[in-house]
């Protein structure tokens, strides 16, 4: 009778049926700072935060950004519900490719960027760059008003980049608009990128927010759903193993369908957590004990405990240790899966490959029977969970469901890298969103790095008005710049093409003395010369320097061209001194002021202004192939200087770049030149295979490790274990450059190791134009050039 009458004062709760698509969505007012309200007092905010290379990470750096991640877990106490939202949204594909493509000029190089926008086209494809995955936290709170709510959420958003930035990522808070685009894909999926916001227009018509976002209609089935015309199910994952793997999202989420995984975690008052834990410990404690009697009782010698009890116990008194002494809390945790397809046959075969995954880690899945509305609205980032469905987890156990998996590079306005190796999905970067463009490109002989190279060279060529021009020991680029209708100079011995080595502008240098400079570089160029065990001596260094001021006396007063001296100029003056050094360094130099090396005496009489220019230094020989390196890279430094009076950049490729490192003046002028180019407008890159002869010398040791950019292909057994220590790559990181296939490597972009391979398409007239392969190379000399 008592029961009756409570059970008869107990007043039903309505369900309430939505009648509307925006009913079904579950929030009542929206803010423009991107803070959505649900019922009267619960308010929620969304953060999109970057991916890092986490999987492919040293164990150490795993280690350590999971350690920081539990931190991140720790900060929210039982009043916040966190989400975690992975979501697979589909790119608008006309916005990707006006992001991708290269837009068209009026000039002579309009075939070959129609036939490289083919090829970018078609590298799309098999990958799954249709297919654009973002990841978002958002936290639901209470607060009494809406200032209260902005207040708290002001003071999330700071401690959470500060805590994303310890572990490499960051942080952005969404804004509504941002926010409801973000919804709108999902429940639009088709319409991605049609989406407007506009307040005041839309205010106009009487629409609200809702509008802008809700699809046609929902119809929710036993175990499936209708979004408009996308057919959905929701699933959650119903039992973990003992041991879970870090893979586990990364892996479930990676497919070329749309997905959308949510983590709901909510955190356990430590008192509540302690007297539950507690409860469970006393309870089994007693039926140890009640076993032990009947085991004394029925005459054992030892006591039978089942083994699922003594199991469960174990688990039990562990978790209590964990939550004392070594800061954990307790998580309640669920993990909801909603995947979409076109119909109901090709989502439940996307279900079984979904299925096959979870297996693989020892998960079971299950289906949200009845409950797809209330699914749908636990898995989108509200900040809800309406699904009882939860496990009990510790920090530890809650954050080995690390969401971060590895890093894509796809800049808008980028230049095409290939695409990336773990993802399959294009890499389109700008180098001058580096704090320092410059870097290095290395690799073994036949690994592709010439290719990658001129790769960017076209790039640069394509996309930009800025000039390209190459240092090259090998005639390797002449083919490409001929076919771009650049300009190669031959310097050799016997060359009619003179550069003078004494060439200096009036912007040689910015604020110091131009003359100062210029001295650093004839020291190098003395020193080439001279050669010797110890250098030049400090009484040779002063009379260089001496020679050098009486030399450019009459230039420096009107920096007229005609005026310009030459190396016969500074011959004689060393001749008029009187010290038996000034003697000893013109006698040295006579072979390349009067003698048979010297091209390098004369004014100069090439034409540079071409943008696209090759120096072609392959027949200087032994003697003068470092000295000429170094004459050609003083004349592009002045090329450089005057580049920057006129607004443009100037990319600067030296191959075989080692050969600078030879001595310490050639190092240590390469070296300022590295260190000048980003103010001057210039964008240096060194190309070499000798690795090991390059990592002999500190200074290129420091330009590597303070290189932003780094492309590095397959590299040999001793190479590999001296870059992977200086650079500090992991063993994962290392086998995309060990016994690597031509064109697979790694790029080192800023803080990113991004691993990547390039498979340009052969049948292009580019491909023909870059290729230096011997047999492909005499394939089209007999076709002739392209």
């Amino acid at each position: 009778m008592f029961s009756l009458k409570r059970q008869k004062s107990i007043v039903k709760k309505k369900t309430r049926i939505p009648k509307t698509t925006q009913q079904t969505i579950p929030y009542s007012l929206s803010f423009e700072d991107g803070i959505l309200q649900h019922g009267t007092n619960r308010y929620s905010k969304s953060f999109q935060f970057k991916d890092i290379n986490y999987q492919v990470g040293k164990q150490e750096d795993q280690e350590e950004i999971f350690a920081k991640y539990c931190e991140f877990l720790n900060f929210f106490d039982n009043t916040i519900d966190l989400q975690i939202t992975i979501v697979n949204k589909n790119f608008n594909k006309e916005d990707f490719e006006e992001k991708l493509l290269i837009k068209p000029k009026a000039d002579h190089l309009e075939p070959h960027r129609l036939e490289y926008n083919s090829m970018l086209k078609k590298q799309i494809v098999g990958g799954k760059n249709e297919i654009k995955k973002e990841k978002f936290i958002t936290v639901s709170i209470e607060a009494s008003t809406i200032q209260e709510a902005r207040n708290t959420f002001l003071r999330m958003e700071n401690e959470f980049q500060s805590m994303f930035k310890r572990m490499g990522s960051s942080v952005t808070g969404l804004e509504l608009n941002q926010r409801l685009e973000l919804l709108h894909d999902i429940y639009r999926m088709g319409q991605e990128g049609d989406f407007r916001y506009d307040p005041i227009e839309h205010k106009r018509k009487g629409l609200i927010t809702k509008d802008l976002i809700s699809p046609d209609a929902f119809t929710f089935k036993r175990d499936y759903m209708i979004i408009g015309d996308k057919y959905a199910k929701a699933i959650y994952i119903k039992d973990l193993p003992t041991f879970i793997n870090d893979k586990l999202l990364s892996e479930i989420t990676d497919f070329g369908f749309n997905i959308m995984l949510t983590m709901n975690i909510k955190s356990v008052d430590s008192y509540k957590a302690l007297r539950i834990v507690k409860k469970q410990i006393t309870g089994m404690e007693a039926n140890k004990i009640e076993y032990q009697k009947r085991s004394l009782k029925n005459g054992y010698l030892e006591a039978f405990i089942p083994h699922e009890l003594r199991h469960s116990l174990d688990e039990a008194k562990e978790l209590l240790d964990d939550l004392i002494n070594k800061n954990q809390k307790m998580f309640l945790v669920n993990i909801i899966l909603i995947h979409f397809a076109d119909n109901l046959e090709t989502l439940n075969k996307d279900g079984k490959e979904i299925a096959a995954i979870a297996n693989k880690f020892l998960c079971q899945l299950g289906t949200l029977h009845y409950q797809m509305e209330d699914a749908l609205n636990s898995c989108l980032p509200y900040g809800l969970n309406l699904i009882k469905a939860s496990r009990t987890l510790t920090t530890e156990s809650t954050a080995i469901f690390i969401p971060f998996t590895n890093q894509e590079l796809f800049q808008e306005g980028g230049m095409y890298y290939g695409v990336n190796a773990v993802s399959r999905n294009i890499i389109m970067f700008n180098r001058l969103s580096l704090k320092n463009p410059n870097g290095f490109i290395l690799g073994t002989p036949g690994s592709g790095k010439s290719f990658a190279a001129k790769r960017e060279m076209m790039n640069v060529l394509l996309n930009t008005d800025d000039d390209v021009i190459i240092i090259d020991p090998e005639r390797e680029y002449t083919r490409l710049v001929s076919n771009f209708n650049g300009e190669v100079i031959h310097i050799s011995a016997g060359s009619k093409n003179y550069i003078n080595p004494l060439d200096m502008s009036m912007d040689y240098a910015d604020e110091d003395d131009p003359l100062l400079l210029k001295s650093d570089f004839i020291l190098s160029l003395c020193e080439v010369i001279l050669g010797g065990k110890y250098g030049l001596s400090p009484r040779e260094k002063s009379i260089i320097d001496r020679c050098l001021k009486i030399t450019y006396k009459e230039y420096l007063k009107t920096f007229d061209p005609k005026d310009i001296p030459t190396l016969v100029d500074f011959y004689v003056e060393l001749m008029d001194q009187k010290e038996d050094e000034a003697h000893q360094i013109a006698t040295a130099l006579e072979l390349y002021v009067e003698g048979n090396l010297s091209v390098f005496s004369n004014k100069t009489n090439i034409n540079i202004n071409n943008r696209f220019v090759c120096f072609d230094i392959k027949d200087l020989g032994k003697q003068l192939k470092t000295m000429g390196m170094l004459i050609v890279l003083d004349q592009v430094w002045n090329r450089v200087t005057i580049n920057r009076n006129r607004g443009k950049r100037t990319w600067i490729y030296l191959d075989e770049i080692y050969l600078l490192f030879a001595n310490e003046y050639s190092a240590n002028f390469l070296f300022e030149l590295y260190k000048r180019a980003r103010k001057w407008g210039g964008v240096p890159t060194g190309i070499t295979q000798n690795v090991e002869d390059l990592l002999k010398s500190e200074l290129a040791r420091r330009m590597l490790s303070n290189s932003d950019f780094l492309m590095m292909l397959n590299q040999a057994p001793s190479d590999r274990n001296e870059l992977a220590e200086l650079l500090n790559i992991s063993d994962t990181q290392i086998s995309y450059v060990t016994n690597s296939d031509c064109g697979q490597g790694l790029l080192f972009v800023g803080n990113a190791i991004i691993p990547f391979k390039d498979s340009f398409p052969k049948k292009t007239n580019l491909y023909r134009c870059m290729t230096t392969k011997v047999d492909e190379v005499a394939e089209v000399d007999k076709g002739g050039l392209v």
